[in-house]
Parts: C-alpha cells; sequence; structure tokens
C-alpha cells in the first residue's frame, strides 16, 4: 500500500509522514532526501545504486554503509537540489528508483508530485497545507533564516515540470492550529478500514476467552491495521490458526491444505479459508492471493506445509516467498510457542506467547 504525502513548503509533510509511517507500521521515504542525495553525488545512477544495494532510500538515506543525512541538510545542497529538480531528466530518474524501491510493499512517501506524477494509483493520497504565516515560521524554526513563503508558493506552483497541487482525489488537511500529534492522528483516522465480517465478529467474541484460556501473550508485535502482509507462522498445533487470529487487529486469510475443504468446505469459505495444493504449483491460488494482496490484505500461508507438533522448524517451501521475490508484499515471520504436543491431558495451564518479527520486504 502506498500512502502518499503531497504539499507546500512549511506544511509538516515530512514531520507527519515519518510519525504516520511510524503509528501504522509503514516505512518512509522523502523523496526531496533523494533530489539532495542526487545533487550531493551527480553522477550516480540511483536506480543502478538501489539495485546494487549501495543506496539505501527508506527512512535515512545511506550511501555505501554510510548515513548521509546530515550531510544531505547542508545550505549549498539544498540550494542545488532545488536546481536540478526543475530538470526533466533528474526528475524521470528519481521517480523511478521511488517507484522500484515502494513496489509491492507498505510505504508512506512524501513529496511534492508523489500523488499526481509518481504514485498516481497510491491507496491513499493527503495534501497538506497550512496559513501562509504559520508555514514561514515553521521553515524559519527550520532552517533557521527567514524564509519568503510566498515566493517559494509562486514557484512551486507555477513551474512547468509537477507543480505542487492536490491530486483530484486527495484528501486535503489545513494543519494551520494542529500540533502535529494533531495532524497525524487525523491522517491515520482517514485511512480504509476492513469491514466488519463475519471473521471479525468471531475475532471480537471468541478473541478474549482463547487469549484468556491460553494465557496468550504477544512478545513481540508490529502494527497491522493497514496495507498489505503475508504472515508465515510456524505450525503446531490445529489451534495456532485461531489463536493467531485472536490477536489479529483485522481480519486473516488462510491459506490452508486443499484436502480441508472435503470435511470443513462450508466452514472454511464462510471463514475466508481458501486452498492450497502442497505438492505442486497451484495457479488459482497464486491468483487468490495475488487478489488478496492487491485489495490490501491480510494473508496466512505456512511456509512447512505441514504441523510439527513437537514445535521443531523443517524447511520452509517457496510459497509464501514466491510473492517476496515477484515484489507483491513484505513478509512478516510469526512465532507460536506453547502448543507443543497439545492433547485433552495437557491442554490446560498453558502460556502461548506470538511474536511479529520485523517485516522482509521485496
Amino acid at each position: 500500500m502506498i500512502i502518499a504525502i503531497d504539499g507546500l513548503a512549511g506544511s509538516g509533510k515530512t514531520t507527519a509522514g515519518k510519525g504516520l509511517a511510524k503509528a501504522i507500521g509503514f516505512r518512509f521515504i522523502s523523496s526531496g532526501q533523494l533530489y539532495r542525495f542526487k545533487a550531493l553525488e551527480p553522477d550516480v545512477d540511483l536506480l543502478e545504486a538501489i539495485k546494487g544495494q549501495k543506496l539505501k532510500i527508506e527512512w535515512d538515506i545511506e550511501w555505501e554503509g554510510k548515513d548521509v543525512s546530515a550531510e544531505l541538510q547542508r545550505e549549498e545542497i539544498g540550494s542545488r537540489a532545488s536546481q536540478i529538480a526543475l530538470l526533466r531528466e533528474v526528475r524521470e530518474e528519481v521517480n523511478n528508483a521511488l517507484r522500484f524501491v515502494a513496489e509491492g510493499g507498505n510505504y508512506v512517501i512524501e513529496g511534492r508530485d508523489i500523488g499526481t506524477i509518481v504514485f498516481p494509483e497510491a491507496g491513499v493520497k493527503f495534501f497538506l497545507t497550512a496559513e501562509e504565516g504559520v508555514r514561514a515560521r515553521r521553515r524559519a524554526e527550520q532552517v533557521g533564516e527567514e524564509v519568503n513563503i510566498a515566493e517559494r508558493d509562486e514557484r512551486d506552483k507555477k513551474r512547468d515540470i509537477a507543480p505542487a497541487k492536490a491530486a483530484e482525489d486527495a484528501i486535503i488537511i489545513d494543519n494551520s492550529h494542529q500540533g502535529v500529534e494533531e495532524t497525524i492522528k487525523e491522517m491515520e483516522g482517514r485511512l480504509p478500514k476492513d469491514k466488519f465480517d463475519f471473521q471479525r465478529f468471531l475475532q471480537y467474541v471468541l478473541g478474549p476467552p482463547v487469549g484468556g484460556l491460553f494465557h496468550m501473550e504477544v512478545v513481540k508485535s508490529h502494527p497491522l491495521k493497514y496495507g498489505r502482509w503475508i504472515l508465515t507462522p510456524n505450525h503446531i498445533s490445529g489451534w495456532d490458526p485461531i489463536c493467531l487470529a485472536a490477536k489479529a487487529p483485522r481480519p486473516l486469510h488462510f491459506m490452508a491444505k486443499a484436502e480441508l475443504r472435503r470435511s470443513l468446505g462450508p466452514l472454511l469459505s464462510l471463514l475466508d479459508v481458501s486452498p492450497i495444493a502442497r505438492n505442486k504449483p497451484d495457479v488459482r491460488a497464486i491468483r487468490t492471493v495475488r487478489q488478496f494482496l492487491y485489495s490490501e490484505k491480510l494473508v496466512v500461508m505456512y511456509p512447512e506445509g505441514h504441523r510439527h507438533r513437537d514445535g521443531t522448524v523443517a524447511e520452509f517451501r517457496n510459497g509464501a516467498f514466491y510473492f517476496v521475490r515477484k515484489k507483491m508484499a513484505p513478509v512478516i515471520p510469526v512465532v507460536i510457542k506453547g502448543l507443543e504436543n497439545l492433547s485433552f491431558n495437557t491442554f490446560w495451564n498453558r502460556h502461548v506467547r506470538i511474536a511479529f518479527l520485523d517485516p522482509i520486504y521485496p
């Protein structure tokens, strides 16, 4: 899922964008930092440097293993970046680099033309603005000197290439009288929510008692309320999916072995569980997962393919990671402990622990 944030100088795009990304578990990119890097290293081909892993642009800018973010804030670098940003070939290079990095991931991306030109298909588009005097004060505090914000606005709005303007479907937020946290809260409140369906009803009704029964604890979490993710938990017991769903903040779309359809077909359909063949390529399952991901859903795939009651982890199959290689979604490994060798006699006094590990991006 791409969340685009555009706006005029001093509107708080970068600060609000970083805050929103942290709140919802997305990565953050400032397109302005790429223009500054291009000003610092004009001979570097951005796309080739990113592909060769010499240049990393998520959150901060790293070049050949060194964080150069502070260096990019130098006044002469900013002045040079403003000049080269008017060149069509430079804008195309930066835009192509942004598209390559963000493909198949969950990103908040900030700039001047993110929602209009770079990602016109972005899932959500914001345009931040504020009163001229407020933006002038913010900008002066940022750079340490007085800024002619009206002149800057005129230049940004009327330039021939990528003028600063709101996309037709952008959500416009005037934060003249808002603090940063208020702006972030309003932005998050405008993000699309999943519909309340049967599985969500079961999560509300059965989640607390299941959590109490197994004394469940999430020892490491990751925000999952928005965006496309593939969860890859280990598989110990038939209770794994129930425990995972009980702690999920939104409905899960499970991919389960096709054999379950014979006995549990109607129930699985009701719970939005889709079949997948374990021992051969399954084109239909690939299409199903792709459809879920392009709809910004949470998909669960068990990488081992079988349960291992003693808790040992078997060799992973290719299924879930196929979608990472194809740049369709990031994967979040999930570790479940406490359900090993479950039987009626050992059912009680369990302490189930769930850890959502750091995402693996395409």
